[in-house]
């Protein structure tokens, strides 16, 4: 039983929380997968590659969650970064702390993956002959460009955020009250933005909090010019497109508006909030891996955004329903058939037999008509 003040019952939502967006961002992310594959996509050039490996890349990153099951602690001057999990039975702190990293390195390049997403639909409207750039070679560029960001963001947090003696301090005994548990025994992180001797900076961990708000904002940055250039400029590029051409657009650009909408609540505003308040030094205690794991809300929201604003995945899901109905109602028609079929046979094969041992008469007439 939670006694005052222990935050352990946060520990049960962190957890369940994820598990909800690892089943709802599989299931959606198949069902993606699924219609693209049965024609969802045929309109969309080079950029179903782009849809394909970000959904893919969401369920990659829904499992990381349930792995690793991050968690975050704000408290006063500083955060934590930590997890009680001990993924597919490691205990050994080194290696628990490379999957907390790893975790790190899907979150940004799930971000600099979708900020691709919005640079093609730009250059796609605005930049046609820009879009040779995902064709051919080119396109090794792209996974290049989101690994940068993955790698650049947990390599900096890992570093500018490893715990030291100063930190270890810092949070042992809030630790111990909130989760009853001690730190030195669990994989962690931390930033604590002042001195707690002297009330200095410590540039070390700013240093961490300048390379992730770089991170952010230069992801951030392309998705939102991309977004408002399109907003204002799009009627006006597209006056001379065909209608079918002209819908296929607008709802694309549709997607944009909801994928910026969803990713500036789900997962840029809590990142600021929790990098950035240790900086007031507030008297605070925030269980803040709660609000946290709503990340793992994003890739079946994003799922969801897709198939609820392009109407191919609508069309799609409905051939493969009237297909599905046709195909079962063959079957039964065949099954039917069968049914009536069997009694006949069943009746032949019980023609009366001669007690003689010959041919019953039956079928002895029945052979003297068919010789006639």
């Amino acid at each position: 039983m939670p006694s005052a003040g222990n935050y352990l019952h946060w520990i049960t939502v962190s957890h369940t929380l994820p598990l909800i967006g690892f089943i709802t961002s599989i299931t959606l992310g198949l069902t993606v997968l699924v219609l693209n594959f049965c024609g969802a996509q045929n309109k969309f050039g080079p950029y179903k590659y782009i849809l394909n490996s970000f959904t893919i890349f969401g369920m990659i990153f829904a499992i990381m969650e349930i792995i690793v099951y991050p968690n975050v602690h704000n408290y006063n001057a500083g955060f934590l970064v930590f997890t009680f999990a001990e993924p597919f039975g490691v205990m050994d702190l080194t290696v628990r702390r490379i999957f907390l990293a790893s975790y790190m390195v899907f979150y940004a390049a799930t971000i600099a993956l979708l900020s691709t997403q919005f640079l093609y639909r730009y250059w796609g409207v605005f930049a046609v002959y820009k879009l040779r750039y995902f064709k051919r070679f080119y396109w090794l560029f792209w996974p290049v460009f989101c690994s940068y960001f993955g790698l650049q963001y947990a390599l900096g947090t890992s570093f500018c955020f490893k715990m030291d003696n100063t930190s270890m301090e810092y949070f042992r005994e809030e630790m111990q009250y909130r989760y009853d548990w001690n730190i030195s025994e669990i994989p962690a992180m931390a930033l604590v933005a002042y001195d707690p001797s002297n009330g200095m900076v410590r540039w070390k961990n700013m240093a961490g909090v300048i390379n992730i708000v770089f991170i952010v904002i230069s992801l951030y940055g392309i998705m939102m010019f991309c977004g408002w250039s399109m907003y204002f400029k799009m009627e006006e590029k597209i006056r001379n497109f065909s209608d079918e051409l002209k819908k296929h657009q607008k709802q694309l650009f549709k997607t944009l508006v909801l994928q910026i909408t969803a990713p500036t609540i789900i997962l840029f505003t809590p990142v600021f909030v929790i990098i950035l308040m240790p900086f007031f030094d507030l008297p605070v205690s925030v269980p803040s891996g709660a609000f946290l794991c709503t990340f793992s809300l994003y890739p079946a929201m994003d799922s969801l955004i897709v198939m609820y604003v392009v109407s191919q995945y609508r069309q799609t899901t409905r051939k493969l329903y009237q297909d599905f109905k046709k195909a079962m109602e063959s079957f039964r028609q065949a099954r039917a058939t069968v049914h009536h079929a069997v009694p006949t046979t069943t009746a032949h094969s019980k023609l009366p037999q001669n007690p003689h041992g010959g041919q019953s008469n039956l079928s002895r007439h029945t052979t003297v008509v068919q010789t006639l």
